[in-house]
């Protein structure tokens, strides 16, 4: 009878040179289509006092998108779990997550 047992995979993350540092993100937006679900990771830049179209005072936000992540579907609970958990990890390690705002 032979060994049916599959060989373990070690995977190895190459990060480029171009990469390495990461960028800084403070908000991000998800969208989605049938075949994927969107991240844009974005910094939200000065904001700017300006007028609409009735003459009425408004001041515009605007955003930049540092980063875009498309995923498929099946990868989007995987990516919640992962996330959950290294929050609880780290929730472990250093204590409690502020929530924005408090």
């Amino acid at each position: 009878m032979s060994d049916t047992t599959p060989p373990a995979v070690n995977i190895e993350v190459i990060v480029p040179e171009s990469m390495s540092s990461g960028v800084y993100a403070n908000g991000f937006t998800c969208w989605y289509n049938r075949t994927d679900f969107t991240i844009d990771f974005i910094v939200y830049l000065p904001t700017d006092p300006s007028v609409d179209d009735s003459g009425k005072s408004v001041l515009r936000q605007p955003v930049q998108v540092v980063s875009r992540v498309k995923f498929p579907p099946a990868m989007i609970f995987r990516l919640m779990q992962t996330l959950n958990d290294s929050m609880s990890n780290y929730e472990q390690q250093f204590g409690g997550i502020s929530h924005l705002g408090e």
